[in-house]
């Protein structure tokens, strides 16, 4: 498995050509600007708005906290928005399972250790299909359940960034939150951790099944449900009630969550079935619109080539690794590194399901596009549309 602690302690060269080349750091200028700056935001929608990083003063300390009760409103609209997708994607989950119940003629569940799961109960009528039929339906169904696997994997780290964003930018104040709100992302770790161990010495299908039905089976949906984070409190403010803890602990458990998050992307190793032919000749997935060939050619490309020069970014940071450079900039360009490799896989897994739709190629269009490779440095945007429900 691999260990994602490597991306807090490397540095990062390389140019957005066929071509890699040094850069000096007199060259960098604006590659300093990590997704925190509003240069690298786009603020056509309000989910995709960023912060810049305050001055280290008490002034600076009030900037943050009257742009973060600014951005409340928005960081709510964010969350419900992610809610309902994430429910969107249940539904269509628990609607395959039940009809893939009906159609073996039985009830469909997973064992598990986890004492809070059950698998919830369901009458099945019984169906009488034809071999032909069943065998149509059932790859309809296959495709069903890795949309919610892959659908829910995107959201799901779509939150997570931007929890960590939002509580990083409180971190530069003295803001406080409820101590429940570090359990729960402590949790969410934990189920993933529990899942991850599961699929090892427990689970027997495929990580999309194991997955559909383990989201399925929990009453809760506790399963990669990223957690919210509520309004701050302010340290020096009277009449703070219950326990408490610093953003900078929160800010923590969500670093731990991601690196779990990204084990549990790396864990799925299944091979797209569609890159392999009895002629050994390479082909695209199908695309619901004959038209997307094009774009899903141009982005299967595009990726192939970022994913490269990513690959010799990090080749060349080993030969930095025992530099002793501590600036904020080397400290962005570390975090920008650990959140596109992850981006990147999860682009990639995207690009493997079994059809995509316009608005899918569309979401993995502009994720590509706010991943750029310049002047030795790698710069990205803070975020981009949530993963679209079909």
């Amino acid at each position: 498995m691999e260990d994602w602690s490597f991306c807090l302690h490397k540095d990062y060269t390389a140019d957005d050509s066929s071509s890699f080349c040094m850069s000096s750091p007199s060259m960098f200028g604006e590659a300093y600007l990590n997704e925190y700056s509003p240069l690298f935001s786009s603020f056509s929608s309000p989910l995709m708005k960023d912060y810049s990083l305050p001055p280290a003063s008490n002034s600076g300390q009030s900037e943050v906290i009257a742009t973060a009760r600014d951005e409340e409103i928005e960081s709510e609209v964010f969350y419900k928005k992610y809610s309902e997708r994430m429910g969107w994607f249940d539904v269509l989950n628990h609607d395959r399972t039940c009809g893939l119940g009906a159609i073996l003629n039985k009830e469909v569940g997973i064992p598990s250790s986890l004492e809070s799961i059950r698998v919830k109960d369901f009458s099945i009528p019984y169906i009488s299909w034809n071999k032909v039929d069943k065998k149509q339906l059932l790859k309809s169904f296959q495709s069903d359940f890795e949309l919610v696997y892959v659908g829910q994997s995107c959201l799901t780290w779509e939150a997570l960034h931007h929890q960590y964003r939002k509580v990083k930018f409180l971190t530069f104040s003295n803001c406080l939150f409820p101590e429940n709100v570090a359990v729960e992302f402590q949790n969410f770790q934990v189920w993933l951790e529990r899942f991850l161990e599961e699929e090892r010495y427990i689970y027997q299908g495929t990580r999309v099944w194991n997955y559909a039905q383990a989201r399925f089976a929990s009453k809760t949906k506790t399963l990669l449900q990223v957690p919210k984070v509520p309004g701050f409190l302010e340290e020096d403010k009277e009449g703070i009630g219950g326990e408490t803890v610093h953003a900078k602990e929160v800010l923590k458990a969500i670093d731990k969550c991601m690196k779990t998050f990204g084990n549990f992307i790396t864990a799925d190793r299944k091979k797209p079935w569609w890159k392999f032919k009895t002629s050994l000749l390479w082909t695209y997935p199908p695309v619901e619109d004959p038209k997307d060939l094009e774009l899903l050619a141009e982005l299967t490309k595009k990726l192939q080539r970022k994913e490269l020069w990513l690959k010799d970014l990090q080749g060349k940071q080993k030969c930095w690794f025992n530099k002793a450079v501590n600036r904020p900039s080397e400290e962005s360009q570390k975090e920008a590194v650990f959140f596109t490799v992850i981006e990147m896989k999860l682009i990639s897994r995207v690009l493997q399901m079994p059809i995509l739709s316009s608005s899918q190629l569309n979401w993995c269009q502009e994720k590509l596009d706010n991943i750029v490779f310049r002047r030795g440095r790698l710069l990205r945007t803070a975020s981009g549309p949530l993963f679209p429900p079909s």
